[in-house]
């Protein structure tokens, strides 16, 4: 017996989210990211998919917590069989998950928005439409591919002695500092949060609109899905 009610206490902590109130629920508008720096140009990202997004997940949860988790959000394909992705130099688990149907951006905000209420979900990302679906190596990956982002992202500063500025505007938009390479030192890893003023590619877009650094870069990733 108890077992049954920690295993129950710990599922309800689990799936804790935000009263659905649907008379007081915030609507949320289309927050996709359109945009990235390439030095200082600007170049326009692909078109979002409709009907992927990619989860970013604690690893410190077990599969059988994160399938239980999938299995009990409505708007997922539950007859999707999704792979989910650990990498050995990255914090998180990635899963580019389907979803029920083909959605607006719109409807995709609004279910990052309700998903980042979850304990186990670090990050809830927009995916990308691509029509590469081949690695680095040229290999091809699978019939299609999405590209996404993680929460990671790269900023080089203009002397690795000064980071005053870096410090902050990471305090000013909530985002931590990872670490300061060690061979190239004017480059800096950050993290944007649940807490941050947006997602990783919005906050790079932002570091970079500040002026008072040199470059900033991406962590885009590629995921085959069918």
């Amino acid at each position: 017996m108890r077992n049954l009610v920690l295993l129950f206490m710990a599922s309800v902590f689990l799936f804790a989210g935000c009263e659905n109130d649907g008379n007081n629920a915030i609507q949320v508008p289309c927050n996709y990211p359109n945009y990235k720096y390439y030095y200082d140009d600007i170049i326009d990202l692909p078109e979002m998919s409709n009907n992927y997004i990619l989860l970013g997940i604690d690893t410190s949860f077990s599969e059988q917590s994160i399938r239980e988790f999938i299995s009990s959000q409505f708007y997922f394909d539950q007859n999707y069989d999704y792979k989910i992705y650990k990498f050995p130099q990255y914090a998180f688990i990635e899963i580019p998950i389907r979803l029920n149907s083909n959605k607006t951006c719109q409807e995709i905000s609004q279910i990052i928005y309700e998903l980042k209420k979850y304990t186990l979900i670090v990050y809830a990302h927009y995916c990308m439409k691509t029509d590469n679906c081949q690695n680095y190596i040229w290999e091809d990956m699978g019939n299609l591919c999405v590209d996404s982002y993680g929460s990671n992202f790269y900023v080089k500063v203009f002397d690795e002695n000064d980071l005053s500025k870096l410090n902050e505007v990471a305090l000013e938009t909530n985002t931590e500092i990872i670490e300061q390479m060690d061979f190239m030192p004017k480059w800096i890893e950050l993290r944007a949060t649940k807490k941050s003023k947006g997602d990783a590619i919005k906050m790079a877009n932002y570091f970079h609109e500040t002026g008072y650094f040199d470059v900033v870069d991406y962590g885009f990733s590629k995921f085959p899905v069918e």
